[in-house]
This record gives structure tokens, sequence and C-alpha cells, in this order.
């Protein structure tokens, strides 16, 4: 999308927004088609294809990710008991920490939890 919109800030051409959107990507034909040169047309169509292909393959992830938290234990109850925790959070959660087994108590798990975070700063 940064493409696509650099090559309409470049070129002059009227921004296009919701590019997610049907009506955004046709807004988006109009432009290129009105307003870009040829090889802008040809740079935006590239990106829209990307764009095309990147969101099924997105799909398809979610999907699975969805699927694999609704059959897991961790993620189920992570969701029940966190608020603001969906199924895709609650597996993410659950494979950081490797699931429940290594944790003999809720505080243990705090404890990692906090000692990875501290970890990861830099410095």
């Amino acid at each position: 999308m940064q493409r696509i919109h650099a090559v309409l800030f470049h070129q002059g051409a009227t921004p296009c927004t919701d590019l997610g959107a049907s009506a955004g990507r046709a807004n988006l034909a109009k432009v290129a088609a009105w307003q870009l040169s040829p090889v802008g047309q040809t740079q935006v169509a590239a990106a829209v294809l990307m764009l095309e292909v990147t969101e099924v393959q997105m799909e398809v992830l979610h999907r699975q990710l969805m699927a694999t938290a609704r059959h897991m234990y961790g993620p189920k109850v992570l969701v029940e008991r966190l608020y603001g925790v969906g199924p895709i959070a609650g597996l993410a959660l659950t494979c950081w920490l490797g699931g429940a087994g290594p944790f003999s108590s809720t505080r243990k798990a705090v404890r990692f939890a906090g000692r990875g975070s501290l970890r990861s700063r830099p410095g």
C-alpha cells in the first residue's frame, strides 16, 4: 500500500484511501487510468496484484490459526479468563509459554513472562 501511495504522490495524482475495500480499489483504478503515466499504472497494477495474493494467504493463515486455537486447551482458557485476549492472542501466549506443563503455578508462569520481557529490552 505504501508503494501505491508513493507512486500516486510522486506523480501528483489524487490520493486514494481505503484500498482494502472494493470501492477504494475501483477508485484507485480510475485514478491510475486518468492521472498516472504508463509506468505508474504498471507499478500500481503490480502492487494491487501483490495485495490481493497477500490477502488470500492471510485469510488461509487466519483460518488455520483460529482452528488450532479452538482445539487447544490453553488458548480456550486464556480467552475465557483474560479480558481482551482473543483466540489468536491466546494461541500465541500458549505457544510462547510452551503450554501449561512447565509451570506448577500461575506465579511461576508470570515470573517467566516477566523475565522474558526484560531480556528483550535493549540495553
